[in-house]
């Protein structure tokens, strides 16, 4: 599976005001730097929980419609992506090659869950033998900098202050309490 941004966010979890105090930096000499630094660290945080901080439209490219063993979960598709605020469509490439969409009666979502799923009611339907047969376009991330959890944002300032202090390529791994604070809210999937 893949994905691809759609719509991107437009703001970003911390602001550069918030960064400067934490830096205690006190000129805006730097605040292009700083910017570059919050976008880097959101970047590193998203990759590292797997979720999305802020709204953002994306879509999940699966070669298949899942067919598990279990046939209790044979017709679920798990995201890989989190905290999901809405599905806007499931579309796939038929046998014979044509795009198609199904219908939002014919499955059932699960957002509360990590990964959240998407359940078809009667089964899906037969794709073309294709790479990228089946996308998921879905809109993730919370709604406001205030609801991304205070531990990646604390993550974020440490990734944030360690860039700033190096300036360099001396990192060999996120710092030690950043990852601590962002475990509990990375989304595993076993896909």
């Amino acid at each position: 599976m893949s994905i691809s941004v759609i719509t991107a966010a437009t703001s970003e979890p911390l602001t550069t005001a918030e960064v400067k105090s934490f830096l205690r930096v006190d000129s805006s000499d730097e605040d292009t730097l700083i910017g570059v630094l919050i976008s880097a660290a959101r970047a590193m945080a998203e990759a590292y929980t797997r979720r999305i901080l802020m709204t953002t439209t994306i879509e999940e490219f699966f070669d298949g419609f899942p067919d598990y063993r279990n046939p209790k979960d044979k017709d679920i598709i798990y995201l890989s992506r989190g905290p999901i605020q809405s599905i806007t469509s499931v579309k796939y490439v038929d046998s014979l090659g044509d795009e198609q969409t199904v219908a939002s009666e014919n499955y059932r979502t699960d957002l509360v869950s990590e990964p959240a799923r998407v359940l078809s009611e009667n089964g899906w339907s037969a794709t073309k033998d294709t790479v990228n047969a089946v996308v998921v376009r879905y809109v993730c991330g919370y709604s406001s900098s205030s609801d991304v959890p205070a531990p990646i944002r604390q993550a974020m300032l440490l990734m944030i202050g360690e860039m700033y202090e190096k300036r360099q390529d001396s990192i060999k791994q996120l710092p030690t309490a950043a990852e601590y604070l962002m475990n509990p809210y990375r989304v595993w999937t076993f896909a």
